[in-house]
């Protein structure tokens, strides 16, 4: 009778340890913010050596806002992945891709030619993606 207590404590330790996060002291958690015109982005990122995950959200003037999960590869001084996100209000969930260039202490989103194949939609291979005419230009935010 005493075997069953002890069976379930040993059962709630070992499904703890399994599900607890493993801490990486390589990350670095970082709040960048930009604006443009009247367009303000967030994005709050965790970087490591290679890749990098986080939250992006773009707000078009006060009066709408696309919001979602943004995650990819670091290559050299590039950023480039995915943003996964949903407009204010609507359903449907989106994913575009995104390139941003570190330059100082800032991330510079490039614009670029995109297309679609297979319903998934990737920058054009053979156009460069713009950074001197950049969408949004992030600064660190403390």
């Amino acid at each position: 009778m005493k075997l069953i207590p002890l069976l379930c404590i040993s059962l709630l330790v070992a499904s703890y340890g399994c599900n607890h996060p493993v801490v990486n002291h390589n990350e670095n958690k970082v709040s960048y913010r930009a604006v443009n015109k009247v367009d303000t982005a967030n994005l709050k990122i965790i970087l490591n050596e290679k890749e990098f995950y986080g939250q992006f959200e773009i707000n078009y003037n006060g009066v709408y806002k696309d919001s979602g999960d943004v995650n990819g590869l670091i290559k050299g001084d590039t950023l480039k992945g995915t943003f996964h996100y949903q407009h204010y209000g609507i359903e449907t969930w989106h994913r575009i891709p995104i390139s941003l260039l570190k330059k100082e202490k800032r991330l510079i989103m490039g614009v670029g030619q995109m297309e679609i194949f297979m319903n998934m939609t990737f920058f054009t291979k053979n156009i460069p993606i713009d950074y001197q005419h950049p969408k949004f230009i992030f600064e660190k935010v403390h």
